[in-house]
């Protein structure tokens, strides 16, 4: 539907399986993935963490891209987004169409750019990071910098992450069963189990 965040659409197979464990508590959880992706690798992950979330019992699971006008595309695109990573600019992005503070867990995902969350996503955490009830953290990279990221995400909204989880780049694309897909397996449970969060506070 125009203007609400796309539902989890499931193929058939193992995915569409619900885990044996799942409780009455994760079955009534609802839950957004929001990401941004410059080259779709983070999309994939965000993708895969949403069927894992289903797969633990979390049967209302929305997905929202982070978009942003100019998106920043090949070589020249690749380093503008590192010197405004460094340099930790905001930028515009999309109105965004979930209405946060009716999620019991907001999952926000991001590539790592320059040793940090990308740009996209900090004007994200900045603009609607206090409104979620919980958060969880995700990120790719091709080297390091998830923990400082992840830090910086959590300062921006506000509170801790119930989870995290920090991806290898090749590990996505090739389907890692141990290093990729376990891996999200584990994280979608670990959201499931955590406690209920409190409704944001009123400004």
């Amino acid at each position: 539907m125009s203007g609400q965040p796309a539902a989890v659409a499931l193929g058939p197979g193992p995915t569409r399986r619900r885990a044996a464990h799942c409780t009455a508590e994760a079955m009534s959880m609802k839950v957004l993935v929001v990401y941004y992706s410059r080259t779709g690798t983070t999309k994939k992950a965000a993708e895969t963490i949403a069927a894992a979330l289903h797969n633990a019992g979390v049967t209302d699971v929305d997905i929202e891209r982070i978009g942003a006008p100019g998106e920043r595309k090949g070589m020249l695109g690749w380093l503008r987004a590192g010197r405004d990573a460094t340099l930790k600019r905001a930028t515009a992005i999309d109105p965004v169409k979930a209405d946060l503070p009716s999620y019991d867990r907001v999952v926000i995902g991001t590539p790592i750019w320059a040793f940090t969350c990308a740009t996209p996503v900090r004007t994200f955490c900045e603009q609607h990071g206090r409104d979620a009830r919980q958060v969880a953290f995700f990120c790719t990279m091709g080297g390091g910098g998830d923990q400082g990221a992840f830090r910086e995400m959590e300062v921006l909204c506000g509170r801790a992450p119930v989870a995290t989880l920090a991806l290898r780049e090749r590990h996505v694309k090739q389907d890692d069963q141990g290093k990729f897909l376990d891996r999200a397996k584990e994280f979608g449970e670990t959201i499931v189990s955590t406690a209920p969060g409190k409704p944001p506070d009123k400004p």
